[in-house]
């Protein structure tokens, strides 16, 4: 008899963008994986009425449960809850496990479990020390909760300087939003695979900015990654060549990489992104647990440039959340 995998993932608002309806493609994908890897499968989608989850979760009652749910209701503040109802009802599941879910969903507390572990990350401040900011460097105001970098694009970029712009940042919420110094370098999104003989970072991919304006912010937001008609997503480009020169500072991402999986406890696979300052130090500015396993998504990438088929990369997941 073959062993029931349960994917669970978020039900969709009645409009849905881009963003959040993206995860219809990862059910599919991961459905044939998990077919081809000889198992069942099964489906439940996840609302806000967490009772109703946990009640078909243990009828099902599956051999292990694949964690797709980005979001519930849409909002962000809610993904932990998933991993909450997993923690809950004892069944083994994808990814990782609550506590470091909960602290990677809210970004400015991931910013403190970092900077406890010894990790770089930007400067960051809450939307009530804006008398902290110097007037000759450059800021972003960032959501503390979304993910798909929602709410994140160049209009979020201000001077120190601006008074303006900071006055109407302070009439914002001070628990959905904060501010991080905005580094001008490069950037990289770097993934991480569970293997057997520990955490395997994938090969690292450069976002290039490709005839970007000098005045115009380089940074991966929401219409580099969803807008597919808009400047930004047709002038950003993704590079896994990096040359001799940046042997070092490869070999730095990935100690953070490792570091990161190894202190913060994660599993299964992971994305860390990085901004590197001009004197190629690394800083950590966002970690995004269960990052997205769509075809043109940036795990699967790193993940095809590694030589590992799609079904490889379930095998793995599976592999450590039963372990």
């Amino acid at each position: 008899m073959k062993q029931k995998v349960l994917i669970l993932y978020n039900k969709l608002s009645k409009k849905p963008k881009d963003d959040e309806a993206d995860v219809i493609e990862q059910v599919n994908l991961v459905t044939g994986a998990l077919k081809k890897l000889n198992y069942d499968v099964d489906y439940l989608q996840v609302d806000l009425n967490l009772k109703a989850a946990i009640r078909q979760i243990q009828k099902g009652n599956p051999y292990i449960i694949f964690n797709l749910v980005e979001t519930i209701g849409n909002k962000g503040e809610f993904a932990f809850l998933a991993t909450s109802i997993l923690n809950f009802v004892r069944i083994p599941y994808t990814g990782s496990p609550l506590i470091p879910m909960f602290h990677c969903s809210n970004k400015y507390l991931a910013k403190r479990e970092l900077n406890a572990i010894g990790i770089k990350t930007p400067e960051g401040y809450t939307l009530d020390e804006c008398h902290k900011l110097k007037p000759n460097k450059k800021y972003i105001i960032k959501p503390i909760w979304e993910e798909g970098s929602l709410e994140l694009d160049e209009d979020c970029v201000f001077m120190g300087s601006d008074t303006g712009f900071i006055q109407g940042i302070k009439k914002k919420s001070l628990q959905h939003y904060f501010i991080e110094e905005f580094i001008e370098g490069r950037e990289f999104n770097n993934s991480i695979l569970y293997s057997p003989d520990g955490p395997e970072v994938l090969p690292l991919a450069e976002m290039t900015f490709v005839d970007y304006p000098e005045d115009k912010p380089k940074m991966m937001g929401y219409k580099s990654k969803w807008d597919e008609h808009s400047f930004e997503y047709t002038h950003t480009r993704r590079s896994f060549r990096l040359p001799k020169a940046d042997e070092p500072l490869k070999n730095e991402m990935i100690a953070i990489c490792k570091k990161c999986w190894t202190e913060m406890g994660f599993k299964g696979y992971v994305r860390i992104d990085f901004r590197v300052t001009k004197e190629s130090v690394p800083l950590v500015i966002d970690i995004n647990l269960n990052p997205c396993l769509s075809e043109s998504g940036g795990f699967m990438a790193a993940s095809k440039k590694r030589g590992l088929t799609f079904d490889k990369v379930i095998s793995r997941v599976l592999e450590d959340a039963i372990r």
